[in-house]
């Protein structure tokens, strides 16, 4: 569905004559990005990788990809 929408979107910008940039390269990306959160937001990130026993960034990786899944 949200590919279809993506489809559509794409569609509707070219014919109003919007230009659209092509991504760029994987190589482009480090794979790293700061993020600000509230610290309630980091504590309970830290206590739930840690009962999962893994690093937090390996546990927000997860949530990341989880989420990302689930909008395609």
């Amino acid at each position: 569905m949200q590919k279809m929408r993506r489809k559509h979107g794409l569609r509707s910008a070219i014919e109003d004559g919007i230009s659209i940039n092509e991504p760029l390269p994987v190589e482009k990306y480090s794979g790293q990005f700061k993020l600000r959160l509230p610290k309630s937001l980091h504590k309970r990130l830290a206590e739930e990788s840690k009962s999962e026993g893994i690093s937090m960034n390996q546990y927000c990786v997860y949530l990341l990809a989880k989420g990302c899944a689930y909008q395609n």
